[in-house]
């Protein structure tokens, strides 16, 4: 088994009560099974307490406004004041910290929804790397299939952290590019799944003289390279200029972009207001003249966070691109990346234009209200991807109008 953990994970500390966002607001924290039947154990007026805290139908606890019945007036957790760290339910316990499982490989990360992770991996100056090691043997039900699959995301999601890390080439043909690396994979991906291989060595097959496929490992590492090459930048530069929109389009596809996000799932605090008025601020209360200016007075203070920029979008890439080996939509979770950092830019320029300036700190808010309300609901996660998939809005050449 492999195992891979990201460096900047030990760099957290949580703040408990001075958190500002605390983690135990706005959604419902489901309880793991041993935890739960812990809590079912427990006797004496604690005991009755847990019972009456917890929603044993859907197995988490219940919200006393929009806070967990067990969040005391300090702002600490009455469960940990009682039972200790070990009484806490799995999810309590680990959170911003995130493991993902990859058959062969386990991955664990921080979470953008907590404002203080969020400080960390905008300020991880390593830029998402892992230190990765071996332990244990291979599970018995890893498949020649998924270690090739895994193994080919994992070149992908190299390139695509090695194109956002080029400051060479401009941010948003940056963005562009790894989502025109992600939308070529599919569709080679796509073409190595029609129809099963009549020389009967799997779908996933290396180059056989029956069904002449290539294997997806072959094209992860030929269109990462094609890429990377040198000189692969100006070519594709030359090629984005038929993609940039104007900048009244980009408003109208941005704004377009807001507006689908009001059917969500509302987490945040007044969630339901929350895009209307940023529309209604950067939209209607600007023409198009006053919105451009604002808009390049606030890209000049964001050039100054380069790093940080970077970070945000290797996150997503990180914790989603391996993803892929389950529902075998890559260009999906390329989509996502561009999504969320358009949506968290023009966050920012909400935020930059009623307070006028524009730092990390306010990069950490977008970010971090962004991920919590998007990220910490599955609901809101597969609305999205949803989407993506038939929504005209998300084609790449009207993503790359926004981006452009």
């Amino acid at each position: 088994m492999e195992y891979g953990i990201q460096k900047c994970l030990d760099k957290f500390v949580c703040m408990g009560a001075e958190c500002e966002d605390t983690c135990c607001k706005g959604w419902r924290i489901g309880i793991d099974k041993d935890s739960y039947k812990a809590y079912r154990r427990k006797k004496g007026a604690f005991g009755r307490r847990l019972f009456l805290g917890i929603d044993h139908k859907n197995q988490c606890f219940r919200l006393k406004g929009r806070a967990c019945a067990f969040l005391n007036q300090e702002g600490f957790c009455d469960i940990y004041k009682e039972m200790g760290r070990k009484g806490m339910c799995r999810e309590c316990r680990e959170y911003p910290r995130h493991v993902e499982d990859y058959g062969v490989r386990r991955e664990a990360m921080l979470c953008l929804s907590c404002p203080e992770a969020a400080r960390v991996i905008l300020g991880d100056r390593e830029q998402g790397s892992w230190r990765i090691w071996q332990q244990g043997k291979e599970k018995k039900d890893s498949r020649k299939d998924q270690q090739e699959c895994l193994e080919a995301l994992e070149e992908i999601r190299s390139a695509m952290v090695c194109l956002l890390k080029d400051r060479s080439v401009g941010w948003g043909q940056r963005m562009a590019m790894v989502l025109a690396l992600t939308h070529d994979f599919q569709r080679h991906w796509e073409e190595e799944y029609k129809g099963d291989c009549k020389d009967g060595c799997g779908i996933l097959c290396e180059e056989c003289s029956i069904c002449k496929r290539k294997g997806i490992i072959w094209w992860a590492e030929r269109l990462s390279g094609r890429y990377l090459k040198k000189g692969a930048a100006e070519r594709f530069a030359k090629q984005f200029l038929d993609f940039q929109g104007k900048p009244d389009e980009r408003m109208i596809r941005i704004r377009a972009w807001l507006r689908l996000m009001e059917g969500m799932e509302p987490v945040l605090e007044e969630w339901e207001k929350k895009p209307g008025q940023m529309c209604r601020e950067l939209y209607h209360d600007l023409d198009e003249r006053e919105y451009e200016e604002l808009r390049q007075k606030f890209e000049e203070k964001a050039r100054g966070l380069e790093q940080e920029w970077e970070n945000l979008a290797i996150y997503f890439i990180n914790t989603y691109v391996l993803g892929a080996m389950y529902d075998k939509n890559v260009y999906g979770k390329g989509k996502l990346m561009v999504f969320s950092l358009a949506v968290i830019r023009e966050w920012c320029l909400f935020l930059y234009g009623r307070r006028g300036r524009f730092g990390r700190e306010e990069l950490v808010e977008a970010a971090h209200e962004y991920s919590r309300q998007v990220e910490n609901s599955d609901k809101n996660l597969e609305f999205l991807e949803e989407q993506f998939g038939k929504n005209r809005l998300f084609g790449v050449r009207e993503m790359m109008a926004v981006i452009g």
